[in-house]
């Protein structure tokens, strides 16, 4: 038999044996067409996110910078008062200035610390303001002499850098909604600050012009984010990468 017609009668034996593939390769087409149709719906919700994604990234790098300059701004403020310091016992040791002038000298160091506590985060400021009251009044007193309590404004400043590079827990009263609450409080050097209520609300402080304002966290994220910097600092983890609410939300913005 040719070669040609040998072809020809298989080519018929396949339609033959197989008539209903038409319909197979017809209905393979439009699986084929919906597969493909699903497969650029997921890119194109890969990409959203992918943008979504690079979005926070941006928004997190911007934050970052932003509380870098506001800790900076604050190491500035008290690194200069202790550098006043430094210059006032330098003076005080070498005999350089009279009694009235140390006095004046002092109070004028107390009046730079407690304009920096009064800006600085509210942590515990009634006790840290009180401190500084006290030193004051025992100034002002004779109760001490001034080189003494200059020494003590000294020990309070250093207190001061000291609690601007730690992350710590503790407890103190808050006004949260009008009313006083004794809450745990997680405080991440002197840059931010987030509570914990006895009836597990939490919350952040936030900064609305001058004053300080403790706000509570309604969102799931963000309150799952606030139990977990509270559960690492309690497990003793001090340093690492942690997502939370922003501390610059209200201060003119939201992490």
């Amino acid at each position: 038999m040719p070669q040609s017609l040998r072809r020809l009668l298989t080519t018929a034996l396949l339609f033959v044996a197989f008539p209903a593939s038409a319909a197979d390769v017809s209905a393979q087409a439009e699986r084929l067409a919906n597969l493909r149709a699903d497969v650029e719906t997921l890119h194109d919700e890969i990409q959203a996110e992918k943008e979504d994604h690079r979005g926070r990234l941006r928004a997190l790098e911007a934050q970052e910078v932003d509380l870098e300059v506001q800790l900076r701004r604050q190491e500035l403020r008290l690194e200069r008062l202790l550098d006043d310091e430094l210059a006032l016992q330098e003076r005080i040791r070498k005999g350089s200035v009279g009694s009235e002038d140390v006095v004046s000298v002092v109070q004028e160091g107390i009046g730079g610390m407690r304009a920096y506590v009064r800006g600085s985060l509210p942590f515990k400021s009634e006790d840290r303001l009180a401190a500084l009251a006290a030193l004051d009044k025992q100034l002002e007193d004779g109760v001490l002499p001034p080189e003494q309590v200059a020494t003590r404004l000294w020990a309070f400043a250093e207190d001061e850098r000291r609690m601007g590079r730690e992350n710590a827990l503790g407890r103190q009263v808050a006004v949260i909604d009008g009313g006083n609450q004794l809450v745990e409080v997680a405080r991440l050097g002197m840059v931010a600050m987030y509570w914990r209520g006895p009836d597990g609300a939490v919350g952040q402080v936030v900064r609305e012009g001058q004053d300080w304002r403790w706000v509570v966290v309604d969102n799931a994220e963000a309150q799952g984010q606030i139990e977990a910097v509270f559960d690492a600092l309690g497990r003793g983890i001090r340093v690492g990468w942690f997502s939370l609410p922003s501390p610059l939300a209200g201060m003119g913005e939201s992490q």
